[in-house]
């Protein structure tokens, strides 16, 4: 019964992804190259969408199937905009970015899936790095800002325990820093962008200007601080 399910939730989220192609089409004419990479790309979001749920315990398949469902929202808005944009550059760099999503979520733990789906989809929703300075820029600048921050604590710390420090800090504060940004684009409030990016900004300049010996404490105390704007 469960499996039946899964099945026709999977069939659903097939129909949904192919109306909004058409819906999107009906706007903008796009060439048969750009129609097919959409057209694969879909597949392979069904395909990691089976393979989240299939990972979850079968008492929890259902539950992450709806949340899974939840997480696809960034993806299929980010994509609409493309379409409707009729941009194919900006479409292309849209597709591998949700493939390299893809992956992230495919090598993941069984147990990490789920989560890995919504940082990696979240991260789709908001503006890419290697595009700064081009695109938003209050994220450009907020993303510059806590790159001169990690920078500078690990810089800070003595030699020997740089490594350390440098890889604590990717796996804890740059994590949720990442992560809580990324959410705030997902959820597309603006307001909450704002918020969130001008905390992030703040707490960086807070660490930049600190003395070495206070770096780290410093960016542990204000980027915990920063993050709960997220909530």
């Amino acid at each position: 019964m469960a499996k039946t399910t899964i099945l026709l939730l999977l069939l659903l989220l097939s129909s949904i992804l192919v109306v909004a192609d058409q819906a999107a089409t009906t706007a903008t004419q796009l060439s048969p190259a750009a129609e097919k990479s959409i057209g694969d790309l879909n597949l392979e979001v069904e395909k990691v969408i089976d393979v989240v749920v299939s990972a979850a315990p079968p008492a929890k398949q259902m539950e992450t199937m709806h949340a899974a469902l939840k997480h696809l929202q960034p993806i299929k808005s980010a994509l609409a905009k493309a379409k409707e944009s009729g941009d194919e550059k900006k479409i292309a760099k849209l597709v591998f970015r949700v493939e390299i999503a893809v992956a992230i979520i495919n090598a993941a733990p069984a147990d990490k899936k789920l989560m890995m789906m919504e940082d990696s989809f979240n991260s789709v929703a908001a503006p890419s790095p290697l595009d700064c300075p081009t695109v938003d820029k209050a994220y450009c600048e907020t993303d510059s800002k806590i790159q001169k921050a990690f920078d500078g604590v690990v810089a800070a710390a003595p030699v020997e325990k740089r490594l350390e420090v440098r890889a604590t800090i990717l796996k804890k504060t740059m994590y949720t820093a990442g992560s809580t940004i990324n959410k705030a684009y997902a959820d597309g409030d603006e307001k909450k962008i704002a918020q969130v990016l001008a905390a992030y900004s703040k707490a960086a300049d807070e660490v930049i200007a600190a003395a070495p010996a206070d770096k780290l404490t410093i960016m542990e105390k204000t980027f915990i601080a920063a993050a709960a704007t997220g909530n």
